[in-house]
């Protein structure tokens, strides 16, 4: 063996001697090493002795080198000491308090769970068996006196288990000792020593308190504590007798290692002790083979080696280094040129030519660096070595201070060359930067290596490289000013990526270098401008348009934000500084910029990267920085940084406080006792002094969070998201981040952060000053964040599912504390246990100690969970109030926070990723946000109930948003519904339809509540707004589609068919296409003769059933049916061969329930049934077939009841319908219908009668026997002729009346159905009396008695009833004169009932002949209308002739009827005279007023009639009809007064003009007539004050006017023209006209006049006017009514005109511009209106002023107020808090030169002065001052701030 080298000189210096490994390299000596004891006076090791030849057992010392100590390195006899038995009195094995309180924090934690759980933990039960297993057994020779020792010291009284206690130990300790046994004994002749085993025993008295080696040790600052020394120095016996007085020490000499040993002739093998545990392994020392099988030696180093082989590796590169340098200064440049620049290279600086360390070396130099700094070797290296090189590194700084790298768009060829070698010369500066910064942070103790200059240097070069290079690189763009900087780039682009490369490597040393160093305030200045300019580096959003790739950049800023918040963290004093920066930067971005989310969560989560750092920044708040310990290391860059005064911001004192605050904490904890042992009040004062520190960390946490949100929040209040501000988008884009993270238990500051924008939010929703753009701002992030609560609780929900089946008790205990948290029965205690969610969200986080981000999110965990243990979960700080049984946790938490590490244990199980987000879900929904999901709620429902309109359409939408999140919400608030109703009746269409929008989605969430809110949504049908009915209709149709009730959708159905005829096209057209969808669509492919499936039956059958009930809802459901059936069967329609499938099966179905009436659902009745089929064959008569009409016949032959009379009319219409299509009937069967129907011909009423003559007259065109008929009417009339002297009006003639009335009826509908005219001659022969020659005048004549005056009114209503059915049917007998004149003399006269006859006859021959008309058209023929009233033909028809007679001769009347009322007699006018417009009898002019007052009529049918006739009118005469509206309107006004009795120009609910109907006419009209249409409308308002004639009250042109204000105020301006137009005739009226009205009020009322001014500082010229009041005289009262009503009626025309300036956001200089650039595209967009602007107020100003002719006094102040108005001086102006022009403020009327007005909008405070208060014509004007205010004080003018959601 050869001798081992000498280890004599260290750690201080080692001499290797010569190897064959390395012999022949220069003889060095090694780096300092400081030992972990930090010994200065370690002695050398003896040699050992010379080994013999023959094999003997190994020494101590010998042996040593087989141990488990081996890898101990030096084995120094002043580190290892002697082994003994009692306690040694050493040192303490801690280096300083600090590692002192961090064990006994440990220890304390460890002793709290023993006493919670009075065992040992799981760890410590594993670590005893494992001593217990291989602990070595002990043998000592029993010295003398021994026993007797023994007995002084332990009684014999003492029991067994008590030997080996301590008092002073705890509870746990204690019962570590009494399970641990170590096994000793002394040698007894049955175990001899033996001289072999003597080594055995000395190397296994070793590791007596050493754990078990693992294979690759670990070398840290706790290296003394793993590893108790034994001292091998020679022992003194004087020194053991000495302490054998004191101590009973028993140490182990061990002898030296003999000189012939060799280290490298041992090799480390690793064998398996025979333990329960064989993961744990023994290292031993063997002696290896010399050689190995290939005769080389190979030796394996263990981790010691591996570590002295870096040190020695460095060493020998920082050797040859330097020794280069030294011969490159001795030899010159000529001499060794080769070996200087194998390690440097040469740069021009200002002293000359100088080196610096090359590339390649640095790359070598800092691998060593790097491999030296993990194995803890960096302490070795002498400091002056590293100074070199620092100092030779330099040079690479200067040499790129002159380099410029930034990136020029025009460069050629040969710039950018240049560029890239001096990239390149860059790129080798930065390598030399990482080699400056791995020095500076490997921990190194000596401030020589923390040079200022050097790292400001590098801070610049990198800022160049970042600033000038990458950063304009990264933002260039393929397209734009830019692209040619992308194209160079992308050119060079691994240049750019090296730089990249080695700037990322700089900033992680930089961020390591932050960790461990305090710098400069000025450093650190400078490296937060640039991280923050980094971090707001616009990236782009597409890999194509980037050069070095997105993720490539998007990592380096994550780096920055690592730094920022180190930054952040370690200098509390900086944290505003930096929160400013971040925040004000982040505004000025691009809006693209703005929304970006590229920083990527674990689950694929985008968020933007600063709502990621500033969360970061929350979290460093919350955790104890460096700079906030007490025992920190003061390492600063700066050496006269610490000599500098006391900060003079405030916050020294803040941070000594909290030094002294750990300071006490500390020396708590240095108590072996502690706070836990000691009594209740000195417990209670540690807790305090604790809980003080970590209140000081939470509240630093929430008051930046609270920073934050103000940031935001008072920001985005003044802004808009339409708005040039990005404030609004910012706080969107935040709360989002925030939403989308909170279930994140890696970023538990959105929870905090949220906390604080709810309690702002809160603040703005309950202040009455907030505005309402600022209250819909807070109400939508309250809903955001009570969906992300919801959203949490859900999350929680199906995590505590997932874990049900887990057999962990973690799973079971979070799952059911979530089952507890759900009924608020969640106990504090359970949720703040050691064991409790807190602590497995802690523990998992703790698995990633590596990850900033975790570590942060773990101390705040932590710090939350000990504030929660402290106060509660309540929000405040305020009052300690720790529960006694949480008072130990509290004190081990409290440490745990301020000593800033978490000690994961054994006891507590491993924590999965699905536990832990259960248990952060859980931590979330008992905290603040989630603890207030009903108050947000709450507030929520409160805004609903908002007086301002947006308010309330906005909390309905977060109302919305939260119950589709959680439906039950609906079960258990149900009173939210009841809410919601009630929004449907809002004024505000907004609010209506978000009402609507939510009932819709609370339906779909619950389909319960339909029964509940149908009727709501029926009634939404006939709402004002086309969009709410629209919206309504569709609701109804998914309602209709969900719902079985065959009475819900009969129901629905029924209000959609009723739309079918809505004056909105877009209303009607919807409604055509759901009955289509609805009721025809379903069985377009299923046909009777098909074998269909049972369901598509049986749905059919449900169907039929459905229209049964839908008809019988009405007679108007009826009327609309069967055009909508016409229209769907008809060749127009898109479908009509599936449609006619459809109705076929369903009469085929209707007659199976007419044979059998179980065949239908709910077993209609027959006569419902044929009710419904009348419909279907009045529409389309082809659906019928012969077989189906056979069975009807029965029906007809009996009339007993009347049930029997309603079967018999449905069937005869059916009968008549269908017949005359069918091509052949079998005339037995039409025989017999006729039998029976004249057989009870008699019996019939009229509307029966008229049906069953019509289908007689039907069946004799089958069967051409005519005699019947004719002998029929023959006998009717005799008997008519025979009564004609009878006198009816007398009473006993009763009986006779009534047969005479259906004589009557029968020859009328005779004559009306049946053309006798070809029998006449069989007339002639029969009515002896009868000497003409046409049937239908004989029949005429027959009736003509009974309709004069002197017969009774019932019998003349017949009479004149059937005598128009003749009429119809014979038109040529209009013309008669006796007939005309008997037609005037009814109109005339004031019997409504007559009229209504006449009318009535009137308007069904116009609905024959428009009937006519339509039928031609859709056949295909010829427009008779087309060429005029003749058509094609040259000669009039009797039809021609009888509508013009009716057009000429009775339209004034039935003008005056339709006129008069609105009851049915007015609809029947109303329909004629638009009969006659229609078929072009009568100029437009004629009728056209009367339909535009018709169109204000409360009867919605009358104006609907009125309403399509006058847009027919419109549309063909436009420009004629236009001139015709003045007078309309002044029809509609007498309409309004005479009829509706309503002079009001509006109606409510919402607000809308009456005059709508008309301007929606108006507005299909071309630009230049609307126009003119708003001044000659204005123009009805003005007026000359001396023609007032104010007898009647109130003046007739006051009401008027007033009628004509509010109708402009609420009309639907259809552009922007229309807009500024109205307003513009509106502001000259009252210029013009309102001057000389204030004037006159001030000279005749107040008696006010002018005269020049007293001062003399004026000028002739520019004399200034002083108003005087005069002394009052008597007013003529005529006089001072015509002023007062001038002036309430100019001041409603201001308000008016305010309002609509309001309403659609018009200010003055907008009006100028706009009036300036007539004819421009933007002038003809609709206006888009100011949301929460409604009438109210304007109304409310109207009704006031109407009331100034009231009293006197009334009447004087309504002067005043208009003379105010005219006359506010502009020095009462009010200047907006922005600086900016109210659009809203008022400035005195006038007339400019251009006939522009300049006046901007008003509504607010009256806001400048009138020029003149005097007429324009020539008054001279006052220079500066207004008349004095009236009564010694001026009116006080509105505030300027009122609310403009008050309009």
């Amino acid at each position: 063996m050869p001798p081992l080298p000498s280890l004599g000189e260290f750690p201080y210096s080692t001499s290797l001697t010569p190897t064959s490994e390395n012999r022949g390299l220069p003889q060095r000596k090694a780096p300092h090493y400081h030992s972990p004891s930090r010994s200065n006076h370690a002695k050398p090791l003896n040699g050992g002795a010379a080994r013999t030849g023959k094999i003997r057992p190994l020494t101590v010392n010998e042996a040593l080198q087989y141990s488990s100590l081996s890898s101990i390195v030096p084995c120094d006899s002043g580190i290892l000491p002697i082994p003994s038995a009692s306690v040694p009195n050493q040192q303490s094995i801690f280096s300083n308090p600090s590692e002192l309180s961090e064990a006994r924090t440990l220890l304390d934690q460890l002793e709290g769970d023993f006493v919670q759980s009075s065992e040992l933990p799981g760890a410590t039960k594993h670590a005893i068996l494992s001593l217990r297993s291989s602990t070595c057994e002990f043998k000592f020779k029993k010295p003398q006196g021994l026993a007797t020792s023994l007995k002084k010291i332990i009684p014999p009284t003492t029991p067994k288990s008590c030997i080996g206690t301590s008092s002073r130990l705890g509870q746990m300790a204690n019962s570590i000792l009494l399970n641990s046994d170590v096994a000793f004994r002394y040698p007894t002749p049955s175990s001899p020593e033996r001289a072999d085993s003597a080594a055995q025993v000395s190397s296994k008295a070793l590791p007596i308190k050493l754990p078990v080696t693992p294979q690759t040790p670990i070398y840290g600052p706790r290296d003394e504590i793993a590893y108790p020394f034994v001292s091998s120095a020679p022992v003194n016996s004087e020194h053991i007798t000495n302490s054998q007085h004191t101590n009973l020490q028993l140490k182990v000499i061990v002898p030296p290692l003999p000189e012939s040993s060799n280290a490298n002739d041992y090799k480390v093998f690793h064998v398996e002790p025979p333990t329960k545990h064989p993961k744990q392994a023994v290292i031993k020392k063997r002696k290896r083979d010399e050689v190995n099988g290939d005769g080389i030696l190979a030796p394996s180093k263990d981790q010691r080696a591996l570590s002295d082989a870096a040190l020695v590796a460095f060493q020998d590169l920082a050797s040859d280094i330097l020794e280069a340098e030294n011969d490159s200064q001795l030899q010159g440049d000529g001499n060794g040129l080769s070996y200087k620049e194998t390690y440097f290279v040469q740069y021009e600086a200002d002293s000359g030519a100088s080196l610096t360390i090359s590339p390649e070396i640095n790359i070598k130099l800092e691998s060593c660096l790097q491999k030296v700094i993990s194995l803890g070797r960096f302490k070795d290296i002498p400091v002056n070595q590293l100074c070199k090189i620092l100092e030779l590194c330099e040079g690479a700084f200067v040499s790129a201070e002159l380099l410029d790298v930034r990136v020029e768009s025009e460069w050629g060829s040969d710039e950018i060359s240049g560029w890239v070698e001096r990239a390149e010369s860059v790129n080798a500066s930065l390598r030399s930067a990482r080699t400056v910064l791995r020095i500076m942070a490997g921990g190194r103790d000596e401030k020589q290596i923390y040079s200022e200059e050097l790292l400001q240097k590098i801070l610049s070069l990198l800022y160049k490289v970042m600033d000038n290079c990458v950063s304009p690189v990264v933002e260039s763009r393929t397209s734009g000013t830019e692209s040619s900087v992308f194209e160079i780039a992308s050119a060079h682009k691994n240049v750019i990526l090296q730089l990249l490369h080695n700037a990322n490597k700089i900033m992680q040393l930089l961020l390591e270098l932050l960790t461990k160093v305090d710098l400069a305030e000025v450093t650190i200045t400078s490296i937060e401008f640039f991280v923050i300019r980094l971090l707001f580096v616009e990236n782009a959003h597409a890999e194509k348009e980037s050069v070095l790739g997105i993720h490539k950049f998007e990592s380096i800023r994550r780096i920055t934000m690592n730094m920022t918040a180190q930054l952040f963290l370690r200098y509390p004093e900086q944290r505003r500084f930096i929160l400013d920066e971040v925040l004000v930067s982040l505004q000025k971005l691009p809006v693209n910029r703005q929304q970006a989310r590229q920083y990527k969560l674990e689950d694929g989560t985008n968020i933007q990267l600063v709502s990621a750092l500033l969360m970061r920044l929350v979290h460093s708040c919350a955790t104890r920085s460096v700079s906030q310990s007490p025992k920190r290391r003061k390492t600063t860059l700066d050496d006269n940084a610490s000599m500098a005064a006391p900060r003079k911001d405030g916050r020294e004192d803040e941070d000594s406080g909290c030094e002294d605050s750990e300071r006490n904490s500390d020396v708590e904890t240095d108590s072996s006792e502690g706070p836990m042992a000691g009594n209740h009040n000195h417990g209670a004062s540690s807790t305090a002094r604790l809980a003080n520190d970590v209140r000081l960390l939470y509240d630093a946490a929430g008051s930046n969070a609270q920073y934050i949100v103000e940031f935001f929040v008072s920001r985005a209040s003044t802004a808009s998201r339409t708005g040039d501000q990005p404030h609004r988008h910012l706080l969107d884009m935040f709360v989002g981040d925030l939403v989308s993270v909170l279930n994140f238990p890696d970023w538990p500051a959105s929870e905090l952060l949220l906390r604080a924008l709810f309690a702002r939010m809160e603040r703005i929703t309950s202040s009455d000053k907030s505005t309402a753009p600022m209250k819909n701002m807070a109400l939508e992030v309250l809903g955001l964040a009570g969906s992300a609560i919801l959203d949490v609780t859900t999350n929680a929900r199906q995590l505590a599912k997932s874990l049900e089946n887990d057999d962990s008790g973690l799973s079971a205990t979070l799952v059911q504390s979530f089952e507890e948290h759900l009924p608020n029965q969640l106990e504090d205690g359970t949720l703040l246990s050691w064991t409790g969610p807190y602590r497995a969200v802690i523990e998992y986080l703790g698995a990633s100690n590596s990850d900033p981000q975790m570590v942060g999110a773990q101390s705040y965990h932590l710090t939350q969970w000990t504030k929660m243990v402290l106060w509660g979960t309540s929000s405040t700080t305020a009052n300690l109030q720790v529960p006694p049984v949480q008072l130990e946790l509290a004190k081990k938490l409290s440490r745990i926070v301020l000593s800033g590490k978490w000690s994961s244990s054994d006891d507590f199980d491993s924590v999965s990723g699905t536990q832990c987000r259960l248990a952060y879900d859980l931590t979330i929904l008992s905290m603040g946000i989630g603890r207030a999901f009903n108050q947000i709620f709450q507030i929520l429902l409160r805004a609903v109930r908002s007086d301002q309109t947006t308010v309330r359409s906005r909390g309905l939408k977060s109302v919305t948003q939260l119950l589709e999140k959680d439906p039950t919400l609906l079960d258990r608030m149900p009173h939210v519904i009841r809410l919601i109703i009630n929004c449907a009746s809002d004024q505000s269409p907004m609010v209506r339809d978000s009402s609507l929008t939510l009932i819709g989605k609370c339906i779909v969430l619950q389909p319960t509540l339909e029964a509940q809110v149908l009727e709501t949504v029926l009634a939404f049908t006939n709402d004002a707004a086309a969009s709410i009915r629209k919206h309504s209709m569709k609701l109804l149709k998914d309602m209709y589609l969900r719902n079985k009730s065959q009475k819900t959708r009969a129901e629905i159905s029924d209000n959609i068919l009723q739309r079918v005829n809505d004056l909105d096209e877009g209303v009607s057209d919807l409604a055509r296409q759901m009955f289509e969808d609805i009721w025809l669509v379903p069985f377009w492919n299923l046909s009777p003769a098909q074998n269909s499936s049972v369901e598509r039956v049986i749905a059919l059958k449900d169907q039929v059933s459905l229209i049964i009930k839908t008809v019988q809802r009405g007679e108007r459901t009826s009327q609309v049916l069967q055009p909508l059936l016409v229209q769907a069967l008809s060749s127009k329609s898109k479908n009509p061969d599936a449609n006619t499938t459809a109705c076929k099966a369903m009469v085929a179905a209707a007659f199976q329930g007419i044979i059998d009436t179980a065949e239908l659902p709910d077993h209609p009745e027959q006569g419902n049934i044929l009710q419904t089929l009348t419909v279907f064959s009045r529409a389309c008569p082809k659906l019928f077939t012969q077989s189906q009409l056979e069975h009807l016949q029965p029906y007809i032959t009996n009339l007993s009841t009347a049930d029997d009379l309603n079967i018999f009319r449905s069937v005869v219409v059916i009968l008549r319908c269908v017949m005359p299509t069918l091509p052949t009937m079998q005339k037995d069967f039409l025989k017999q219908v006729q039998e029976d129907l004249l057989r009870n011909i008699t019996k019939l009423a009229k509307a029966e009668l008229d049906e069953v003559v019509a289908c007689l007259w039907t069946i004799n065109g089958a069967l051409g026997n005519i005699e019947k008929l004719v002998n029929l009417e023959i006998t009717v009339l005799n008997k008519l002729y025979s009564s004609r002297l009878v006198d009816f009006a007398d009473a006993k003639q009763n009986a006779e009346l009534s047969k005479l009335k259906r004589l009557i009826l029968l020859a009328g509908h005779f004559a009306k159905h049946c053309d006798f005219e070809p029998e006449s001659g069989k007339f002639s022969s029969k009515l002896t009396w009868w000497a003409g020659s046409s049937v239908a005048e004989c029949v005429i004549d027959s009736i003509k008695p009974y309709a004069a005056k002197h017969q009774p009114i019932g019998l003349r209503s017949v009479a004149m009833d059937n005598i128009g059915m003749i009429c119809q049917a014979w038109p040529k007998n209009f013309n008669r004169p006796e007939i005309t004149l008997m037609f005037q003399h009814v109109l005339k006269d004031d019997d409504p009932e007559l009229q209504r006859i006449v009318l009535s006859s009137f308007r069904d021959f116009f609905t024959v002949q428009d009937h006519q008309i339509e039928v031609k058209v859709s056949s295909g023929e010829r427009d008779p209308l087309a060429n005029g009233k003749l058509g094609g033909s040259m000669t009039a028809s009797d039809n021609d002739g009888a509508a013009a007679l009716i057009a000429q001769g009775f339209l004034k009347d039935i003008l005056r009827i339709a006129l008069s009322s609105q009851g049915s007699y007015a609809l029947t006018a109303t329909e004629v005279v638009a009969s006659i417009t229609r078929q072009g009898l009568v100029h437009p002019k004629e009728c056209g007023p009367a339909l535009v007052a018709l169109e204000t009529s409360t009867n919605s049918r009358i104006a609907e009639v009125a309403f399509q006739q006058h847009r027919n009118l419109h549309q063909q005469h436009e420009s004629m009809f236009e001139r015709e509206y003045m007078r309309a309107v002044q029809e509609a006004y007498s309409y309004q007064r005479d009829v509706v009795k309503d002079l009001k120009g509006f109606t409510t609910q919402p607000y809308r003009s009456k005059l709508h109907l008309m301007y929606e006419v108006v507005k299909t009209s071309k630009g230049k007539y609307q126009s003119k249409f708003f001044t000659n409308f204005c123009s009805k308002i003005d007026f000359d004050v001396t023609k007032f004639d104010v007898s009647a009250y109130p003046p007739t042109h006051l009401l008027y006017a007033r009628f004509l204000i509010e109708n402009l105020a609420f009309f639907d301006y259809g552009r922007v023209e229309d807009v500024l137009q109205a307003i513009s005739c509106m502001e000259k009226i009252v210029a013009s006209t309102g001057a000389g009205i204030a004037h006159a009020i001030n000279t005749e009322v107040f008696h006010v006049r002018l005269e020049p001014s007293a001062d003399n500082s004026t000028s002739a010229t520019d004399q200034a006017l002083t108003a005087v009041e005069v002394p009052s005289k008597e007013v003529d009262l005529i006089r001072l009514r015509q002023l007062c009503t001038a002036s309430m009626i100019l001041s409603m025309l201001w308000e008016a005109r305010t309002y609509l300036r309001r309403l659609y956001g018009i200010n003055a200089s907008q009006q100028r511009r706009e009036n300036k650039a007539k004819g421009s595209k933007d002038l003809s967009k609709p206006p888009t209106k100011t949301n929460g602007i409604n009438g109210d107020k304007f109304v409310d100003i109207v009704s006031r002023t109407m009331r100034s002719l009231d009293t006197h006094d009334l009447v004087l102040a309504q002067c005043k107020d208009f003379v105010d108005l005219l006359a506010i001086d502009n020095e009462v102006k009010v200047p907006m808090e922005d600086g900016e022009d109210d659009p809203g403020r008022l400035q005195t009327p006038s007339v400019e030169d251009d006939g522009e007005s300049l006046v901007p909008p008003s509504g607010g405070s009256r806001a400048t002065k009138r020029k003149s208060s005097v007429s324009v014509s020539g008054t001279p004007h006052k220079k500066k001052r207004g008349r004095p205010s009236l009564g010694g004080r001026r009116k006080s003018t509105k505030s300027v701030d009122e609310d403009e959601d008050s309009y």
